[in-house]
């Protein structure tokens, strides 16, 4: 069986190892194939080491093959993240299930709470709602009175199960939960613990994030995806008057915008990204194993996207394609204590286990 799970690692650690393990305790043959955020996260912010040694640590921990999301699609709301991820492991062409750890591991009660998302009554009901000033997640919640969207993971799962065709595998999270205090299972944890000497974090190219912002007008703001209902102008005033990129979160963030949802507009906006493309042109490999090496001559007949390994892989449909990744990991690699030179992504070699 081939396992579709759609991740960000940031990083890597037991709650995931659990996960892979679940997966290949029902079918020790199972292939595990990961859609990974690259550099960028989904809350908005810098993954805390680089795309390929979280692939690596995927792989070392049980994974087959890894394929990157990539900026454009990882710092989208759930909804978004999660159709972007599921029309690229979609695309594959031979995914047999997507697997994904969740608070709530009932998929009957997921699959119903999914389906009330997909009604278009329900959604016409939380947007009443949020014209009284609530953001979506909110409106959401009131809307629908469900325990189950009250915790993250749930609400990536129904977003995935909404969005696929392919039957879904849901595990129960173990550990004392997203965001909290526990080291071994909740990544939030897992990040206060590193030093911002050795990962890569805001604060160390702060000057050049609110540079960028800083010099951005109303309209550059209104270009950028999610923002809308005046949220430009909030988001300008907030960026001449921030000292420090928290201050402009908290200058901007609101009842009805979330702090998420200002730190994934920001980063867009540090990375030029403009509008909403849910569709990834490319398979990007970042790393696999010995069956991950057969997983990708099945792709290669079954798939109608290229497979980029390299600059030369590239055709000419895809070479600017590839040249933006480029440019984004050269901003990622300012978010180091000692930044990296440009050419990062171009001199990287896809991890080979």
């Amino acid at each position: 069986m081939n396992t579709g799970v759609i991740c960000e690692f940031n990083p890597f650690h037991a709650g995931h190892k659990y996960l892979f393990d679940k997966i290949k305790e029902r079918d020790k043959d199972s292939k595990i194939i990961c859609i990974m955020s690259g550099n960028f996260v989904q809350r908005g912010g810098f993954a805390v080491y680089d795309k390929f040694s979280r692939a690596k640590d995927a792989l070392n921990g049980g994974a087959d093959l890894v394929i990157e999301l990539p900026a454009e699609q990882a710092l989208l709301s759930a909804e978004g993240f999660a159709r972007s991820s599921v029309l690229l492991a979609e695309s594959l062409g031979i995914l047999d299930e997507i697997a994904f750890g969740a608070e709530n591991d009932n998929i009957e009660e997921l699959k119903r709470t999914a389906d009330m998302l997909k009604d278009g009554n329900t959604q016409e009901e939380i947007k009443k709602v949020m014209k009284k000033g609530l953001s979506y997640p909110a409106a959401r919640k009131k809307v629908l009175k469900s325990d189950i969207l009250a915790s993250p993971n749930n609400i990536l799962a129904c977003e995935y199960i909404k969005e696929t065709k392919l039957p879904c595998f849901a595990v129960k999270r173990i550990g004392k939960g997203h965001d909290s205090d526990d080291g071994e299972y909740s990544a939030s944890q897992i990040r206060k613990t590193l030093s911002e000497n050795d990962t890569a974090n805001i604060k160390n190219c702060e000057s050049a994030f609110l540079y960028r912002l800083r010099t951005m007008t109303k309209d550059d703001f209104a270009e950028i995806a999610d923002v809308n209902e005046g949220l430009e102008n909030r988001l300008y005033d907030a960026a001449g008057k921030a000292k420090s990129a928290e201050e402009f979160f908290f200058l901007a963030k609101s009842k009805r915008y979330t702090l998420s949802r200002i730190r994934r507009i920001a980063m867009r906006a540090y990375l030029g990204i403009k509008g909403i493309d849910y569709d990834v042109p490319v398979i990007r490999v970042l790393g696999f194993n010995s069956n991950g090496r057969e997983l990708l001559s099945e792709i290669k007949r079954k798939s109608e996207k290229p497979i980029i390994t390299k600059l030369s892989d590239c055709g000419e449909n895809n070479i600017e394609y590839f040249e933006k990744q480029c440019a984004y990991t050269d901003i990622y690699a300012l978010a180091f204590k000692n930044p990296l030179p440009r050419g990062t992504e171009q001199r990287s070699q896809i991890v080979v286990i």
